[in-house]
């Protein structure tokens, strides 16, 4: 039994769990901060339905890379179960059904609590319906997001904006642009995790034929892209407290600066396609997306008490 948790619990990316949490909290605290109003039962269900779809494209990712060719047994991508043959595809498909099918199941259970304030709780049935389709085809079918160079911008509507929305919503009831202004950040990180994976894999992810921004950027274009991926949360934070969305306290995240800088300074400085010392930069900038979103979730719970 140990063994299979622990096959499931490397099958699922369970480290990466913190780029579902963090938007949800975020967006949770910021309703707080507006409204004054926090339900920890809503908090709690929605950061779960978070994680249930984070899990199910987690798994669909690794049955299509693994379809298609795009994971190998030489190649750093995916959780590496199936190509080593520890698990099966079948295993993934079905795991990819109950964890989708379970978070919105939860998703349901919003829609039937919102209806008689908006009919079918269409607010939040458009912000589930369009991070359910994002888990689905990040990569199923040959025609999705991740292969046809559309992977960033499709991560930064739905594990950025549309989770910091549906933590906004369940909390407030309603939406609030400046729910949209206070996301941009973690979303600009989440998309910079992406990145940093495909500028990592933009040698395999060529010899797989498949058409990543990287791949069509180049080595040089695609670490530029990263870095800009990676620089632009910081250069929100001021303007999110200039234009009033929060107070100045909201600056906080600006003491991650020292775990950005090693990220930054290893992608410029091995080029070469297929390093070792490459492996860790997706993981690294999901630590550094994790100490920024809650920082900035402390910086904005200071803003309303100061």
């Amino acid at each position: 039994m140990s063994e299979q948790v622990r096959n499931w619990g490397i099958a699922v990316r369970a480290f990466s769990y913190p780029a579902s949490i963090v938007p949800v909290l975020l967006g949770s605290i910021f309703a707080w901060y507006e409204t004054g109003v926090f339900s920890w039962g809503f908090f709690i269900l929605a950061m779960f339905a978070g994680m249930l779809y984070h899990t199910g494209s987690n798994l669909v990712n690794d049955y299509y890379d693994y379809k298609y060719k795009v994971d190998r047994s030489d190649t750093f991508g995916g959780s590496g179960q199936l190509v080593r043959g520890v698990m099966t595809p079948r295993q993934f498909a079905i795991g990819s059904l109950v964890t989708l099918g379970a978070g919105t199941l939860i998703g349901l259970f919003f829609l039937l609590h919102f209806h008689a304030q908006y009919p079918f709780g269409w607010p939040l049935l458009a912000i589930g319906a369009f991070g359910l389709l994002g888990a689905t085809f990040y990569t199923a079918t040959p025609f999705s997001a991740k292969y046809n160079a559309l992977g960033e911008p499709l991560v930064f509507l739905t594990m950025g904006t549309g989770m910091v929305l549906g933590g906004y919503f369940v909390q407030a009831g309603n939406l609030s642009w400046n729910a949209v202004w206070v996301s941009l950040p973690v979303a600009f990180l989440v998309a910079a995790i992406l990145q940093g994976n495909d500028t990592r894999d933009i040698g395999d992810d060529r010899e797989s034929k498949i058409t990543t921004a990287s791949t069509l950027l180049g080595p040089t274009g695609s670490r530029i892209y990263f870095t800009v991926l990676a620089l632009a949360p910081y250069a929100c934070l001021p303007f999110l407290a200039a234009f009033g969305v929060t107070g100045w306290s909201v600056l906080l995240p600006f003491l991650t600066l020292p775990l950005l800088a090693p990220i930054i300074k290893l992608v410029w400085t091995v080029r070469d396609e297929r390093h070792d010392a490459l492996h860790d930069i997706p993981e690294n900038t999901a630590k550094l997306h994790l100490a920024f979103g809650v920082l900035l979730s402390i910086g904005i719970v200071l803003s309303r008490w100061f």
